[in-house]
């Protein structure tokens, strides 16, 4: 049987407490951030058409969030001497588990799109399913991937697995969860609905991948959510436009129903959605098996 992320962490030569592990968690981010950074800006002279085009930004924006995973590992790995388990990267079955999470990710979004035009707030406009948008939706697949399992890798993979090895299980998910929060402030269109959106999903991904015992799953979830957001649906994520879409979308009415400006994320039906899954996990996972033990 695989051992769990969490006692696979305690075996790491050092882990960090509540308070400093947030820290270096930000020291982490922006020296990661630093070498993307240096290698944007050799762009303009390696590639110049790239600075004139918006998806060609994205793409390398979306890409550069590489240098932020390549930063945590190295620290984890050799630093810390932490396993691979520890961080939730397991060998075992990784791309079925990625794939079963960006499943997962896609029908979530789905759901609170139905949801958001059921009660009126989103209406379809019109359908882009062009040999163009297909050629730019298949690069977008990797990058997606890439953006998305990088923040799990610092947020989930590294800090809620050294926060919860050093003190515990609950104080990892909620100093995490801040952390990941957190990070987000900067985003156009932030607002007290987001960031209590932001946490609940924070909140969701520990649970996750508490219940799959790797960060794989989570990490498909999270690539699936914003790639389907934003480049099937055309909403802004986490209030940033990306571009060309399949299906285009228009919202209406009050921000914190629409989600206006900041994307689905924005809108309470996603809070209440994501919600409805975190209450399950905890049932799941922590009051199920101690009513069985009672019996």
């Amino acid at each position: 049987m695989l051992e769990s992320v969490i006692d696979a962490k305690k075996r790491s030569a050092k882990n960090f407490s509540w308070w400093s592990a947030p820290l270096l968690g930000y020291g982490l981010l922006i020296t990661g951030e630093i070498f993307g950074i240096i290698a944007l800006l050799w762009v303009p002279f390696a590639f110049p058409q790239v600075m004139s085009d918006e998806y060609l930004m994205l793409l390398v924006e979306l890409f550069t969030f590489a240098f932020i995973a390549i930063v945590v590992i190295a620290w984890a790995r050799l630093q810390e001497k932490s396993p691979w388990q520890g961080l939730g990267m397991s060998k075992a079955n990784a791309f079925k588990e990625f794939l079963k999470g960006w499943a997962f990710g896609a029908i979530v979004l789905i759901v609170c799109v139905l949801l958001m035009m059921a009660v009126g707030v989103v209406t379809i406009e019109a359908f882009d399913f062009s040999m163009k948008t297909w050629l730019k939706f298949f690069p977008l697949l990797l990058a997606w991937s890439i953006q998305g399992t990088t923040e799990e890798i610092l947020c989930r993979g590294w800090l809620f697995t050294t926060i919860s090895s050093k003190n515990n299980i609950p104080l990892g998910i909620l100093m995490s969860s801040l952390f990941f929060t957190a990070i987000h402030l900067g985003n156009d269109g932030i607002s007290w609905i987001p960031l209590l959106d932001l946490f609940i999903f924070a909140v969701l991904a520990c649970l996750v991948m508490l219940k799959t015992n790797n960060l794989w799953v989570i990490s498909g979830f999270h690539a699936a959510w914003n790639c389907f957001q934003g480049n099937v649906f055309a909403f802004p994520v986490s209030g940033t436009t990306t571009g060309d879409a399949f299906i285009h979308v228009s919202s209406h009415g009050p921000a914190w129903l629409s989600g206006v400006p900041f994307g689905v994320e924005g809108s309470i039906i996603s809070v209440l959605v994501q919600l409805a899954i975190v209450i399950w996990l905890v049932y799941d996972l922590f009051i199920k098996p101690k009513q069985v033990l009672q019996k």
